[in-house]
């Protein structure tokens, strides 16, 4: 991926926003958005991590071309913040890329709304008030305004409720932004990825596997549950290719890049076709939920 981004002169002094920039694929778009030139603020819920971040990233040894801002963007005024940041370190904010978000496991009939609340905080909310403060700036600068969806909130699988429910509501409102800023000259992306391999390089990680261990164990639910994907069966896409093909559809300025494509494809049957594509995702999914 390096070698291929850094030839790429579409991101050279772009002041880009990465929230969610300091881990995971949000770590992978900042490291590549870094060697094309961009100029970063990535946001992190701790200092800590944002720390280990810069330290990670290349060109952060360059004063002023990289910086890091703490910030938890479920908590009214962080948004806000966060784009003032830039705009006071950078002088404007050209594009953003919304990496945030948390998954889980649970059956959506034992799940009490205020779990439901939780997924959609951190999920929809945390990308509410960024967007509204960086949208203006975004748009006079004709620059990008990227979303990190999920295939769960185009397909809804077993033990997957509340995540699916939250990234549903995730991708409605993208599209409802999309309405609104596109004529005013701004890119709108969702990206919908199935299960991402985990970063190895970077900033440290928690554990990779178990993540849901506890949800799995205390709900009852089938160990294969707390397999990426809630164990749906996916090949787990690779970052680094994936952030190529997010920089491309940044180049083309599509609206939606669904991966794997034999996802995006069921995804199309069911629109088309509800009642046999729903039928069809049923005989995919191997799991009852019980």
């Amino acid at each position: 991926m390096a070698a291929r981004i850094e030839r790429n002169p579409a991101w050279q002094d772009r002041r880009v926003i990465v929230a969610g920039g300091t881990t995971g694929l949000g770590f992978v778009i900042a490291t590549g958005l870094a060697r094309a030139g961009a100029r970063l603020l990535i946001v992190g819920r701790s200092s800590e991590s944002v720390r280990q971040a810069l330290a990670a990233l290349p060109g952060s040894d360059q004063p002023g071309r990289i910086l890091g801002c703490a910030a938890d963007l479920c908590r009214a005024g962080e948004g806000g913040r966060v784009v003032g940041e830039a705009l006071d370190r950078f002088g404007g904010v050209d594009d953003l890329f919304f990496c945030i978000g948390r998954s889980g496991r649970a059956r959506i009939l034992d799940t009490p709304a205020a779990a439901i609340e939780e997924a959609l905080a951190a999920n929809l909310i945390s990308a509410v008030e960024i967007t509204r403060a960086a949208a203006a700036d975004i748009a006079a600068a004709r620059g990008h305004m990227v979303y990190i969806g999920s295939l769960a909130g185009k397909l809804v699988t077993p033990f997957m409720g509340p995540y699916c429910v939250a990234k549903s509501a995730l991708a409605a409102y993208v599209d409802a932004v999309r309405i609104e800023i596109a004529p005013r000259g701004a890119h709108v992306l969702l990206v919908s990825p199935g299960p991402i391999r985990r970063v190895t390089a970077g900033p440290a990680l928690g554990p990779t596997t178990d993540r849901y261990a506890d949800e799995v164990s205390g709900a009852g639910l089938p160990e294969d549950a707390n397999l990426p994907g809630g164990g749906a069966g996916l090949s787990l896409l690779d970052p680094e290719r994936l952030t190529e093909r997010i920089f491309e559809a940044c180049r083309q300025r599509t609206a939606e890049l669904v991966l794997p494509r034999r996802a995006a494809l069921l995804a199309g049957i069911i629109q088309w076709c509800p009642n046999w594509g729903r039928r069809l995702l049923g005989r995919l999914t191997t799991r009852s939920p019980g």
